[in-house]
């Protein structure tokens, strides 16, 4: 096996694709419009694809006020080519709205990745909230709302996906949320998480009344906290499209209903067969299921009750579409695996509202059991399920993945001679390191313990060993102060594992599960696999 020194560089891990300059881009879209000497029609079909391009790129990186505005901006195009209307002023005020959002996102960090937490408190936030924040992958932006402009809070809060209230006075939650009260529907659409100084009926009352999501109390519940925030980062993952599976033997009510879910981001599937129906259940995993009530080939109840024998299904919200009045059919119905039941009668944009409220607290309920309740990382089986995911993935496209299993050296000692609660911060900082140096679709999980499996998708071993090597040099030369001024320095091992090398979950993690007990035995706080000699590493210095 040859040597390969530790300290070599490589290509940057979160190289992504090229950074667009939204500036010019935007710029770019007006222009396309006064190109008088091009054709009208060549310049909408220029300007959609554009367009197009500019909203993959907003999804990607996580900006979804821009990203709903270019949708927008498609949507109305469209329109336009088919009637015409004299000039294109609509459009240039959609451009000129999707500026001036750009404009307000420059308080976003400098690659324009992380999606910005707006905290509003007239101090400043803990500590313990600002790296909650961090972990989860948030950009802060701080702002007293008793003093601060009113168009500078609405265009903040417009681009933040997530709003932190932090009170300090018992009658301060009023206070608090008076500058804002006149932006209701924005906060509503918004996760938001209320802080008070106290427990009281009076600042749940004014945090309920504008559209608060959570409210938390002093002192910190560090793991609600961190749930919380893992969860929100969950709901609306890279802005996915809420998943829809309708199933019914009327092939017309899927045409129907299909043509207005898609037009709201909405993906959807339609069976008209129960069994195909199942099958795309499993596929799909969606985030809500729409049945029949009646179908010739098997009751609507007992294809619940199959849906709901399956273990990715069982929680899955199920709302039963029918016209049937009778109130003890409608009853045992939701008995037997139904949520709701609603008439086929519904005005779209009521469904369409059900839809969303139940999809989105199913993703919520479903991202908040897959967090670790101490560090807010994906738990032991998250993680496993998220890697066979992957795993499909690579397989499908040809694409390496690597695997690295990480474990705190010596960490008995930590909590034998400093007490548990050093010990749980010293977790928090790993975690929190790999949480904030990895891309945004990697996966990082608490295996158990002090243990720790990072899933590196599209990333070969060598370039993998580089990172988690940097991350461990990193991770030693930052120790940990606490109340005596004591400093607590830690290191950890890794073990590293590729696919296609190995071919499954079990054996993945099996062989990087080897490679740590290797790391381990060869002397601890180095990285090991299959492409590396096992000899002493590079230490940084230590």
């Amino acid at each position: 096996m040859n040597a390969l020194p530790l300290e070599t560089e490589f290509p940057r891990h979160d190289a992504i694709s090229q950074q667009i300059n939204w500036p010019l881009a935007a710029a770019s879209l007006e222009g396309v419009l006064a190109d008088h000497s091009v054709r009208r029609s060549t310049r909408l079909a220029d300007l959609i694809e554009q367009t197009a391009t500019l909203l993959d790129a907003a999804r990607r990186n996580r900006q979804p006020q821009l990203a709903n505005a270019l949708d927008r901006l498609i949507h109305a195009i469209e329109r336009e080519q088919v009637t015409a209307s004299e000039d294109f002023s609509r459009l240039i005020r959609l451009i000129r709205h999707i500026e001036r959002i750009i404009q307000n996102s420059a308080v976003l960090d400098a690659n324009g990745n992380n999606p910005l937490a707006l905290i509003l408190t007239e101090t400043e936030p803990s500590e313990t909230l600002r790296d909650a924040l961090n972990r989860a992958g948030y950009a802060v932006q701080i702002i007293n709302p008793l003093t601060a402009d009113q168009q500078q809070i609405k265009a903040l809060c417009e681009e933040a996906e997530l709003l932190v209230f932090i009170t300090h006075r018992s009658e301060s939650a009023q206070e608090i949320m008076a500058p804002v009260a006149r932006f209701e529907a924005l906060i509503k659409s918004r996760t938001t998480i209320m802080i008070a100084a106290n427990d009281s009926f009076a600042s749940r009352a004014a945090a309920v009344k504008t559209g608060v999501t959570h409210f938390l109390t002093e002192p910190l519940d560090v793991s609600r906290l961190n749930t919380l925030l893992q969860s929100a980062r969950m709901t609306d993952e890279e802005n996915r499209p809420l998943r829809v599976l309708m199933v019914d033997d009327m092939a017309t009510a899927g045409v129907y209903w299909g043509k207005h879910f898609q037009r709201h981001n909405i993906f959807y599937r339609f069976e008209t067969s129960p069994e195909k129906a199942y099958r795309s259940a499993i596929e799909m995993e969606p985030d809500i299921i729409l049945l029949d009530l009646y179908m010739p080939d098997i009751d609507g109840i007992d294809l619940a009750r199959i849906f709901r024998e399956h273990p990715r299904l069982q929680d899955v919200p199920i709302l039963f579409m029918s016209t049937e009045e009778n109130d003890r059919r409608r009853m045992e119905a939701k008995i037997q695996g139904g949520d709701d039941f609603l008439n086929k009668t519904i005005p779209i944009d009521d469904l369409l509202k059900m839809v969303r409220y139940r999809a989105l607290r199913y993703r919520q309920s479903s991202a908040e059991k897959r967090s670790d309740s101490l560090t807010g990382l994906l738990n032991h089986n998250a993680i496993k399920h998220l890697i066979e995911s992957e795993l499909d993935r690579a397989n499908r496209q040809n694409q390496p993945l690597t695997v690295a299993m990480i474990d705190i050296d010596h960490f008995k000692k930590v909590n034998d001679n400093y007490g548990h609660q050093i010990g749980d911060n010293v977790i928090r900082k790993l975690s929190n390191l790999l949480n904030t140096r990895l891309r945004r679709y990697d996966g990082v999980g608490r295996y158990g313990g002090e243990e720790f499996l990072v899933a590196l998708p599209n990333t070969d071993e060598t370039t993998a060993a580089h990172l988690i090597n940097r991350l461990r040099i990193q991770f030693a030369n930052t120790p940990i102060q606490i109340e005596d001024k004591t400093k607590v320095q830690c290191t950890f091992s890794a073990g590293i594992a590729s696919f296609p090398n190995s071919l499954d979950l079990t054996s993945l993690i099996e062989a990087a599960d080897n490679n740590l007990y290797l790391a381990k035995d060869h002397g601890r706080n180095r990285v090991i696999c299959d492409q590396f000699s096992r000899t002493q590493p590079d230490t940084g210095g230590r």
